[in-house]
Parts: C-alpha cells; sequence; structure tokens
C-alpha cells in the first residue's frame, strides 16, 4: 500500500453484518486503489461504548496495525471534501444524502484520505478492478470469498462461546452431518408485482435436505420465538432439533441525529453488543454446519454463503 494513501471505512449504520458487507466491499476498493484501509466504527456507529473506542474491534480483529488517528493530519487532504482533519472522525448527519459519494469519484480521488460512509455492493465495485490487477475477472463471491478470509477474523471471546454453545450441545459436534437453518420474522418479498411469503418454502427445503443428505439435526437460528415454537412442534419428536440460545430479537435499526432527545435514544445503542456477538456466533456455528439453508435476502444468510467454500448442493438461500 502507498504511503499517505488511506480510505477511512466508517459504519454504514444497519445490521452486524450489513455493516461488514459494507466494509468489504471498500476492503476491495483499497486494494485496487492502493491504498491502506482503516477501518473505524467511532461515535456514529451503532455499537458505540465512548470516543475512544473501536467499535469494530468489539467483534473483529483488526483487520491490520493502522489506526485512526493517522487519517488525522492537517496537511492532509479528503475526499469526499465536506471532510477536514477536525471532522474526519465525526459522523456527517447528511450522507444519506449521498452528496459527493459517487463510486467513480471515490476511486479516482487523489486525496491523501478517502471517506467511505455509504455502501456499495461488490457487483457495483467489480467494474473497476483494472485488468491488471490480480483480483481481475473474479465474480463477485469469489471476491467475497477472497476478503472474507483475508481480512474478516472473528474476536476469539466469540468464537470461545460458541464452543462453548457445541460443549453444552455435544450432538451438535458429535452427530453429523448437520443441516443449519436461518428463518426470520419478516419473511415477506415483493418482487417483479408479487407479494410472497419467503417462510413459507422452508419445510418443503428442510424435508429435502434432510431426506436427500441424511441429516441428523437441524440447528435453527432465529430472531422470533414464534418460530421456536413452530420447529419444537414439527421436528422435537424426531430428537433433531438444536436451537440456537441467543436471544430472539428483531434488528432494531438506527436512530438518525435529527431525531428529538437524540443522546438518549443513541446511547441504547449499546444495548446491542450482546445480542450482535449472538448473531455473530450463531453465524460461526452455520458455517460450521454440514449443510444450510437460508433466507437470500438475509445479510446473515448471505454471510453464511460467503465464509466458506460449499458445495453447491450443500447450501441454498431462498428468494
Amino acid at each position: 500500500m502507498s504511503i499517505n494513501r488511506f480510505l477511512l471505512i466508517k459504519p454504514w449504520g444497519y445490521s452486524i453484518w450489513a455493516d461488514v458487507d459494507h466494509v468489504v466491499g471498500q476492503l476491495l476498493i483499497a486494494e485496487i486503489t492502493d491504498r491502506t484501509p482503516i477501518v473505524y466504527w467511532g461515535m456514529d456507529s451503532l455499537y458505540s461504548e465512548s470516543v475512544t473506542k473501536n467499535s469494530f474491534e468489539l467483534f473483529f480483529e483488526p483487520i491490520n496495525e493502522h489506526m485512526p488517528h493517522e487519517a488525522v493530519r492537517s496537511d492532509y487532504s479528503y475526499y469526499p471534501p465536506i471532510w477536514t482533519s477536525h471532522t474526519v472522525l465525526m459522523e456527517d448527519p447528511d450522507k444519506l444524502k449521498w452528496e459527493l459519494r459517487d463510486l467513480q469519484d471515490m476511486i479516482a480521488s487523489d486525496a491523501n484520505v478517502l471517506v467511505s460512509d455509504v455502501y456499495y455492493h461488490i457487483g457495483a465495485i467489480a467494474p473497476w478492478i483494472p485488468e491488471r490487477h490480480p483480483l481481475f475477472g473474479k465474480t463477485p463471491h469469489q471476491l467475497y470469498r477472497y476478503l472474507f478470509d483475508k481480512y474478516i477474523k472473528i474476536q476469539p471471546s466469540i468464537i470461545d462461546e460458541a464452543k462453548q454453545f457445541v460443549y453444552a450441545n455435544p450432538q451438535f459436534r458429535d452427530e453429523k452431518p448437520i443441516l443449519g437453518v436461518h428463518i426470520r420474522a419478516n419473511g415477506l418479498v415483493s418482487e417483479i408485482g408479487q407479494i410472497y411469503n419467503i417462510n413459507d418454502y422452508y419445510h418443503p427445503n428442510i424435508w429435502s435436505f434432510m431426506s436427500n443428505f441424511e441429516c441428523r439435526h437441524l440447528f435453527l437460528i432465529t430472531d422470533h420465538y414464534k418460530f421456536v415454537r413452530q420447529f419444537q412442534k414439527i421436528y422435537d419428536k424426531y430428537e433433531t432439533l438444536i436451537v440456537s440460545d441467543s436471544r430472539k430479537a428483531f434488528f432494531r435499526g438506527r436512530v438518525h441525529p435529527n431525531r428529538s432527545n437524540y443522546p438518549n435514544k443513541r446511547h441504547k445503542g449499546i444495548e446491542l453488543i450482546k445480542d450482535t456477538s449472538d448473531i455473530i456466533k450463531d453465524t460461526y456455528l452455520a458455517v460450521q454446519c454440514d449443510y444450510f439453508i437460508g433466507n437470500g435476502y438475509s445479510s446473515l444468510s448471505n454471510t453464511v454463503l460467503r465464509m466458506k467454500d460449499w458445495p453447491e448442493k450443500n447450501i441454498k438461500l431462498l428468494y
């Protein structure tokens, strides 16, 4: 990476795996523009505990040895030009206007510090990979696999919690194969003029996997207890069901700075840290499964797809 050329990656501000998707896309931009990436989830992060804490590192190991303060120098130029050395670690409450955040302009910028706080899918970034670059010609999924393996390392404390779950549920370790299933409360999809509930398609696919691949257990991840009860009613009699021990809770989203009583509402974000660690733990456990069925519109399910090399027949995302 070039000296004095940084890409400061701020939070996008949505669910944990949506924010990681944003980070991964920006890491690709860092690679193709020869910039040193710095991930900084500061006070504008849903998970911030203090002004001195980088919330990304609550959940993941640092991507490199570089620190946010390295991007703060009075003689540095910044892009978008709304930023200065005095403001670059703060939040832009108007970022959703997308002003001065065109992807082509960001990639072409010669500023010392490129600042990214908006999301671009890897599929939109891939066409900008130069032909001379070793990543040129790779599919979006291949790019995700490369970037996840290189950069996204779950904190050991969260992996230890996953191991404790396996210790408490030895059938997860000893009685293979296991089918992981992720189902979320909001299964409504509106596409091509049709509205349907994607959750209606789970059980036929589960029975198909259980039968065709002789799965001995089903590991359930969900954000609503109604699915725990539903799955217990159907699968408990076969002694196959293993339920994640995480709290079943919706992702409530961010509180924007223009809301009244913002500081008090904002600090409720601290309550998300344990739930978010559990989401990452569940995702890690799903990746340990032999097979997986998930929601193609879910960032969690897509992360399971991207975190290991699945044989094509072993994983199915429903659309």
